[in-house]
């Protein structure tokens, strides 16, 4: 099956965000969450003391993007952890700006 631009460039993005997520210590785990006929949620969980993120990939890409905002807003990205390409994707304004009180 071949993809369009849009579905190829999209496909791209979520590959840089993964390499992105490890080179900060993030373990990632993607795929079909469907295991005996139930269907599993994605997000951030902690197992033998390791940050992992586990994402659907069957999500839409909104989603499965802000998932990693969320992961990268959680460990606390520097602006130069970010590749420019992906600060766009991101939100990058709202992902460094730092957190307000309550």
């Amino acid at each position: 099956m071949r993809l369009t631009g849009a579905a190829r460039k999209q496909k791209n993005i979520l590959t840089d965000l993964e390499k992105l997520a490890k080179s900060v210590g993030l373990k990632v785990s993607t795929g079909k969450l469907i295991y005996a006929g139930l269907k599993l949620k994605s997000g951030q969980c902690s197992l033998r003391q390791e940050p992992w993120l586990i994402v659907d990939r069957t999500q839409p890409f909104e989603e499965q993007v802000e998932l990693y905002r969320q992961a990268f807003d959680k460990i606390g990205l520097e602006p130069g952890q970010i590749p420019a390409k992906l600060r766009e994707v991101l939100g990058s304004a709202q992902l460094l700006s730092p957190a307000q009180p309550a």
